[in-house]
């Protein structure tokens, strides 16, 4: 291969451990593109399912899969922010295989007046607009695309350490976090009772010229 992509520098480091620095000059990170007048234009968009509230709301976009994206971990922390008594919800947006199995979980642990499942969307922005924070808890990631969509429609994060999070989020556009649902359920906890500023603003325009800048550089080479 001339070049080797990596999605992320996490993917990138993973490989020179496991392959050694024999491919140091062939690989390179370059991180996905977002289309981001396209999510603008879209987010604008009305939908009926679900209206805004002004209580806290949470947002999960994503593959309902235990395997990955391990939602188990989620359900717990909300449990535990239940049993506090917390004002808050959660919505659910997007499919998978472990989808029925999730719902049992809400219901067996009383969660129903707390969480929204709402099924794959083909247009999944407007959801953003109304949630106050976006929660991530998976065990792996390539780079979440989400995470973009988060910092550009302005919405913090709530995300385990996966990828590039330690670098990119914390303490910037959000909360990292360990993978374990009482640190998830802390992080909530602090978000309801203290909200959380976003401390950048996210320039898309410059991130995606960056990154044609970097496709641009491979294809010259």
């Amino acid at each position: 291969f001339k070049k080797i992509a990596f999605v992320s520098e996490s993917m990138n480091r993973t490989f020179e451990r496991i392959i050694g620095n024999s491919m140091d000059n062939k690989r390179i990170t370059i991180n996905n593109l977002i289309n981001y007048t396209d999510v603008e234009s879209k987010a604008n968009e009305i939908v009926d399912d679900v209206s805004k509230s002004n209580v806290p709301t949470f947002l999960y976009v994503g593959r309902l899969t235990e395997y990955d994206k391990k939602l188990s971990r989620l359900f717990e922390a909300c449990e535990l922010l239940k049993n506090d008594e917390c004002e808050f919800r959660l919505l659910m947006v997007g499919d998978g295989e472990d989808r029925a199995k999730y719902e049992k979980m809400v219901d067996s642990k009383f969660l129903e007046k707390y969480i929204i499942f709402l099924a794959k969307k083909s247009n999944p922005y407007p959801y953003f607009k109304m949630s106050d924070c976006l929660v991530l808890t998976s065990d792996y990631e390539g780079f979440p695309v989400v995470y973009n969509e988060a910092r550009l429609l302005g919405i913090p994060i709530i995300t385990t350490d996966v990828s590039d999070s330690r670098n990119v989020i914390d303490g910037k556009f959000g909360i990292v976090v360990e993978k374990d649902p009482i640190a998830i359920y802390n992080a909530m906890k602090h978000f309801i009772e203290n909200g959380y500023e976003v401390k950048e603003k996210f320039d898309a325009k410059s991130y995606n010229e960056k990154i044609i800048g970097l496709v641009e550089s491979v294809i010259s080479e």
